[in-house]
């Protein structure tokens, strides 16, 4: 069987395309390396941007009492913090809940998986693209990219990206008395913390630090927590007061935050697979899910024969270059920024002085509604 739209990766983006495609009447299969439920290093905080979408392609979201998360507060050492309204603001979903529903959506609505399958290799000829995988070739007419940040189709420019600054991220889910609409960002050195809650009356507490200082911390996460991220004092109080229902956090490492092709040798890329976009100023899975939903329509457009082939593939450049590029950039700035705790505390003084400042950024870092 030839499918018309072949996506590897069965991630938030990836699944949104598969339900939105489908949805259009194309036959669609998702070739996925893992299985499904599945929890993820992630900081489970969805801008309100995407919301209407969500429901619309997953109509079972409209039955949660998700929290609703409308004010933003970050910390560094002892005593600065900084407080404001978002103003767009989001909403707490885990990556375990979230792709269990679209994964869900997507059988429904006709979707193939293939799961527990790696694709190891991509060959185009004769408009037709053979995708080999480790249980066999598959064939489709567009091939599209959500393989996540460490996609073994892309190990020689892996290689290449582990040569600059590295990051680990840390992620666990527990239980705290806390105000369910505020997401905080504590501030250590070499990283920062991120606090929001989820479904359930759970609370996503996920943070991200140098890869150099898990290594000073002889490469023990208890080790790193004790000396590093409990010099913030707020951070310290959350660990010591909390419920931790993981048995063990999940973890992720290599992480960079540099910007790739959204196209290349004829594949659309979205999701990380296209950029990640620093946890600092969040969005990730927006931008994920907005990425989806504009090239579902530009999908629908070319096997209309509205658009060419030359202009689908521009079409999509532009747009994902307009839309994230410079969002990328500026959570790669405060990023690198964050890693230095004096100055986390100018920048919280900065803020405190001159709130304005702050909303702007923050704006900046929020897409519109879609």
């Amino acid at each position: 069987m030839t499918f018309d739209v072949a996506i590897i990766g069965g991630g938030i983006a990836g699944l949104a395309l598969a339900v939105d495609i489908k949805s259009r009447g194309y036959n669609v299969v998702v070739i996925e390396k893992g299985n499904y439920p599945r929890h993820k290093v992630c900081g489970e905080y969805i801008s309100m941007e995407s919301h209407n979408y969500l429901e619309k392609i997953c109509p079972a979201l409209k039955k949660l009492n998700l929290p609703w998360i409308t004010d933003f507060k970050i910390t560094t050492g002892k005593t600065k913090e900084f407080n404001t309204a978002l103003g767009l603001g989001g909403f707490g979903i885990s990556r375990y809940l979230l792709e269990e529903l679209l994964f869900e959506e997507a059988k429904i609505k006709g979707v193939i998986f293939l799961l527990e399958t790696k694709a190891k290799d991509i060959h185009y000829e004769n408009d037709l693209y053979t995708i080999e995988t480790n249980s066999g070739n598959v064939f489709s007419k567009l091939v599209c990219n959500s393989s996540g940040r460490k996609s073994n189709l892309e190990a020689k420019e892996r290689s290449e990206q582990l040569k600059g600054t590295n990051y680990v991220g840390i992620k666990y889910h527990i239980k705290i008395k806390r105000d369910p609409r505020l997401i905080e960002i504590h501030n250590f050195p070499g990283g920062y913390c991120g606090i929001s809650n989820i479904e359930e009356d759970k609370v996503c507490l996920c943070y991200i630090v140098n890869s150099k200082k898990l290594k000073e911390a002889n490469n023990s996460i208890p080790e790193l927590e004790k000396n590093t991220l409990h010099k913030n004092s707020q951070l310290k109080k959350i660990f010591n007061d909390a419920v931790f229902i993981f048995k063990e956090p999940l973890t992720i490492s290599g992480i960079n935050f540099r910007i790739k092709k959204p196209v290349k040798d004829g594949s659309f890329f979205l999701g990380d697979s296209a950029g990640s976009i620093a946890p600092i100023t969040g969005n990730g899975m927006s931008i994920g899910l907005r990425s989806a939903s504009i090239l579902g329509v530009l999908v629908d457009e070319f096997f209309l024969r509205k658009i060419s082939r030359m202009q689908l593939e521009k079409k999509y450049d532009d747009f994902w270059n307009k839309e994230f590029s410079a969002r990328i950039k500026l959570s790669r700035h405060f990023q690198k920024l964050s890693e230095y705790s004096f100055l986390t505390g100018i920048t919280i003084n900065l803020f405190n002085n001159f709130p304005s400042i702050a909303k702007t950024i923050i704006k900046l870092t929020h897409g519109k509604p879609f």
